[in-house]
């Protein structure tokens, strides 16, 4: 199981959000077809880690998630929830045979209001190291 795939499953299994992970573009294209609450994420294929003999196995990757909501006090909920399910990552397999995460480290949230679809949103960036 990729990290992608992986990091799709544990979010899904959020209260409220199975079948509501999607990857960004996923979100774009979709948009009359998507119904709040939804997470939606970037993520990058990483940075490998590099000794003298060469590339390691081991990874950084940055991932951004966007949860999405239709008031501003379900996404602070929904949001706390998203991020206790993600920070319990560190020390463990992801997924069903998933990548083992060694560290987790975010950023503060950032908080927005789309005025278009009328949703709230945050904003968290997460760093992985497998």
């Amino acid at each position: 199981m990729t990290f992608e795939e992986a990091l799709r499953n544990e979010v899904s299994s959020v209260s409220g959000l199975a079948s509501k992970v999607f990857p960004l573009l996923a979100r774009s294209q979709n948009q009359s077809l998507l119904a709040a609450p939804y997470v939606a994420y970037v993520s990058t294929e990483g940075l490998q880690e590099k000794s003298l003999e060469g590339y390691e196995a081991s990874k950084r990757v940055s991932c951004e998630i966007h949860v999405v909501q239709t008031s501003y006090t379900t996404m602070k909920s929904l949001t706390k929830l998203v991020m206790a399910k993600i920070l319990t990552f560190q020390s463990r397999v992801i997924g069903t045979g998933g990548p083992f995460i060694q560290n987790v480290t975010y950023q503060e949230p950032v908080e927005l209001y789309d005025d278009e679809p009328k949703l709230y949103r945050c904003v968290v960036q997460y760093e992985f190291y497998f």
